[in-house]
């Protein structure tokens, strides 16, 4: 019985009978050389194919089957790929949550998740143990590694049992049946875990292909793990980079390029830092066909860089989604370049790009509380700033065990029984279509001129030379609420004596701010030795701990010098 064609795991199956010998995975074995190629684990997607078979029959053994929420916490190689399709194999619901978010977040992500399997390396297994993680919903255990590690099962147990017992029979599954279970970072509250179905995934892999011509027989360097599991779906072939996928600003961007070299790689999927890191380089990439960068906006100078590096027809794409909706939007270097950057460094936002096939984009009025059904006067007016709302089949319809999140962020359709996802993101649509991304929703600053959206502020100021990145914050002064930017320098900006060259850059800021109407409220600049980010993308800035920073830094008796300057 073939597998569903809406099961991920079909896509590998489908690569294994018409390409059995294509490799579908590379894996470093010793690291990764910088000034050459290295030795790599090498699996055909025959291979993998089977192996994932094997697992499987090994898992549904052991009580992980169809529906099982299970939480995978596997570094990525040649078992996160075996395990990982032999979990979309027996239909159990595979939980992912990013190790980078720490011990006690990790926690209550499991907690709330309540997984009945758990599959990992020893060091997860023993924090479970220590910490307690799901103790009260983790039946079976599996060890990845030597053993059974005080868990249940081993998976080279596992493996062996199930081998030579041929393709695992993969059951039917329904579009709106749960996947998986995809935490967001967190980077603006509590981390939520998103239930993805497999009509989601589906759509996904539609939406990718359709959005960048994405070939079968291409080769990927992805550089964040979820993505990786698109591979395969994809007809691609995986190289694994040698990097931390916690810490993406500290890859080494010369191994990097040695694999993309090895292996004549075309596709590369990364953060904004990782984009970052390899426009550092000089060396060109003339393999590479597209560079997409998400998580996070990268800034249109990392753009330029890296896409220098690139040969002539390809280019560096910055799409748009959340983990609860992607792809929303497409944009690529091209047309930032070429036109939108000038406009973002003016004021007007962050353009993101045209919706991608299947997706409809929304803007209605700015509301912190719960919509529970959708009403068209909800909308405003083209070209006016409101909050960003998207429906389409990728879009996910709630958070496990977070009824008040769902409530929040989701709108349904009573006419059609669709749900908009609430992005939590302000923005506007252009007269071309096009969605402009203006800030997070809950980094607003509601000040006594009018509210100020991060990402119509602070690309004006980061146009001053030497300044990395800028962050918008409120800081609150007898019962009223004032902008305050903290400003990040570049390691050249700090090298000469720290105080005269504050004071330089500080009155360069302000000039910088009275250029433009809408950013002349903000004349309060504090230098931070650097910004408090994400772990997934080291991209987005914590401005929640920033204001706080802020509060305290200026001290009780501080008040704006507001407005005359400002007003004028």
């Amino acid at each position: 019985m073939p597998p569903s064609p809406l099961n991920v795991a079909a896509h590998l199956a489908r690569m294994a009978a018409d390409h059995p010998a294509r490799p579908a995975v590379h894996v470093p074995r010793r690291g990764v050389k910088p000034d050459g190629p290295s030795e790599h684990l090498t699996l055909t997607f025959a291979g993998l194919n089977a192996d994932a078979d094997a697992v499987a029959h090994g898992l549904a053994a052991c009580g992980i089957g169809r529906g099982v929420r299970t939480a995978l916490m596997v570094p990525p190689g040649a078992d996160f790929f075996a395990l990982t399709f032999a979990l979309f194999k027996v239909a159990a619901v595979p939980v992912l949550v990013d190790p980078g978010m720490g011990v006690r977040n990790l926690g209550r992500c499991l907690a709330e998740a309540e997984p009945v399997g758990f599959v990992g390396v020893p060091k997860a297994h023993l924090a479970r143990r220590l910490l307690g993680w799901a103790k009260r919903t983790v039946r079976a255990t599996v060890n990845v590694g030597r053993g059974r590690f005080f868990c249940r099962h081993a998976l080279a147990d596992l493996r062996e049992s199930g081998k030579g017992r041929g393709p695992y029979p993969v059951p039917g599954v329904a579009a709106d049946e749960p996947a998986a279970v995809l935490f967001t970072s967190g980077s603006t509250g509590p981390a939520k875990g998103a239930e993805y179905t497999h009509g989601n995934f589906a759509a996904q892999v539609e939406a990718l292909k359709a959005t960048y011509r994405i070939e079968p027989g291409e080769v990927d360097l992805c550089t964040f793990p979820l993505f990786a599991l698109f591979g395969p779906a994809l007809g691609m072939t995986c190289v694994v980079p040698d990097m931390d996928a916690t810490r993406p600003a500290r890859i080494d961007p010369r191994k990097a390029v040695a694999q993309v070299r090895q292996f004549g790689v075309t596709n590369l999927f990364g953060s904004p830092a990782v984009v970052r890191r390899l426009g550092e380089l000089t060396a060109p990439l003339p393999t590479l066909r597209r560079v997409i960068s998400a998580g996070a906006p990268a800034s249109a100078a990392a753009v330029e860089r890296l896409a220098k590096l690139l040969p002539a027809t390809a280019e560096v794409f910055t799409p748009y989604g959340a983990t609860e909706a992607l792809p929303v939007a497409n944009v690529g270097s091209r047309e930032i370049l070429g036109e939108t950057r000038h406009l973002t460094e003016q004021g007007k936002g962050v353009c993101v790009g045209r919706p991608v096939p299947g997706v409809e984009v929304r803007i209605i009025r700015i509301s912190d509380g719960p919509i529970p059904e959708w009403d068209d006067t909800l909308r405003v007016p083209a070209g006016e700033v409101g909050e960003v709302v998207v429906r389409g089949a990728v879009v996910t319809r709630r958070y496990v065990n977070r009824p008040e999140a769902t409530g929040l962020a989701k709108i349904r359709d009573a006419r059609t029984g669709e749900v908009f996802h609430r992005m939590g993101d302000v923005g506007y649509l252009d007269e071309q279509g096009r969605l402009w991304f203006c800030g997070r929703k809950a980094h607003r600053v509601e000040t006594p001129h009018g509210p100020l959206f991060t990402d119509m502020v602070e690309p004006v100021f980061n146009t001053v030379p030497g300044v990395f990145r800028t962050a918008l914050v409120g800081v609150a002064r007898g019962g009223r609420t004032y902008p305050v930017l903290c400003v990040e320098l570049t390691p050249v900006g700090i090298r000469a004596d720290r105080r005269k060259r504050w004071a330089r850059f500080a009155g360069e800021l302000r000039d910088a701010g009275r250029r433009l109407d809408h950013v002349r409220p903000v004349t309060t600049f504090l230098e931070h030795p650097g910004f408090p980010v994400d772990v997934r993308h080291n991209s987005k800035i914590f401005r929640e701990k920033l204001a706080a920073w802020a509060n305290k830094r200026l001290g009780r008796r501080w008040r704006p010098a507001v407005a005359a300057e400002a007003a004028r």
